[in-house]
Formats: C-alpha cells, sequence, structure tokens
C-alpha cells in the first residue's frame, strides 16, 4: 500500500511539473517571435547557469540587441530567399499531378495559416518547413 502511495505521488507530480512546464513554453510563444526567442533563451540560461539579477538585465539587453540585429540581416536578404521560395515552389508544382497539385497548395495553405511553432519542434526535418527544416 505504501508502495503504490509512493508510487502514485511520483506519477502526479511528474504529470504536475510536466504541465506547468508546457503552460509556461506556450506562455513564451504567445508574443512575438523574437522576444519568445530571447524570453526562451534567457530562461535556459538561468536554468543551467544560476545568473545573478544583473547578469539577467545585461543578458536581456544583449539578447534585444541581437534581435534587431537578427532583424535588419533578415530584412536584407528576404527578398532573395522569397524568390528562391518562388522559384522552388513553382519547379515543385511542376512534377506534380492535377491531383497532387490541389492537395500541395491545401498543403500549403494551411501550413501558412497555423501559428506559432511548428509542432515537432526546431530543427526537427518532418516540420514542414523548407530544406531540412530550417523555414521557408
Amino acid at each position: 500500500m505504501l508502495a503504490a502511495v509512493f508510487l502514485f505521488g511520483g506519477v502526479a507530480g511528474a504529470a504536475l511539473g510536466r504541465s506547468m512546464a508546457l503552460r509556461d513554453l506556450e506562455a513564451t510563444f504567445r508574443g512575438p517571435p523574437a522576444e519568445a526567442r530571447a524570453q526562451f533563451r534567457l530562461r535556459a540560461m538561468r536554468r543551467h547557469l544560476d545568473l545573478t539579477d544583473r547578469q539577467v538585465r545585461e543578458l536581456r539587453a544583449t539578447l534585444a540587441d541581437a534581435e534587431t540585429e537578427r532583424d535588419r540581416l533578415l530584412s536584407e536578404c528576404r527578398p532573395g530567399l522569397d524568390a528562391l521560395r518562388d522559384r522552388t515552389d513553382a519547379r515543385v508544382k511542376s512534377v506534380l499531378t492535377p491531383d497532387q497539385l490541389t492537395r500541395y497548395e491545401e498543403f500549403e495553405a494551411e501550413r501558412r495559416r497555423r501559428p506559432g511553432p511548428p509542432p515537432h519542434g526546431p530543427g526537427h526535418p518532418g516540420r514542414g518547413r523548407g530544406p531540412g527544416g530550417r523555414g521557408d
């Protein structure tokens, strides 16, 4: 009986911990993508590095600066990436049958409507986002 109570407590504790972690992760990704990336990274650093409050403030500023720079760099290469995506999409469509083309267009429309992170997580090759799961 004692072992059963102990086992139940362990299972319940694990389930509660997982639920809280998932809720926290979901809350992180509700914000703008740049903010979510910075928060996610900072939380991981806090968890693993025992940062002081001062370090957290400095790192928050550093990560915000990096996101600004990232946005600038992406905006510079966005036209080329969009053109590549359009050329690739045209080539993909040229290989498909009419039935496959209809299903492909439905698949792509759904993928673009879906907010938030892909269902399999960052870097997963099955996430439906460009070559090697790196995005469009």
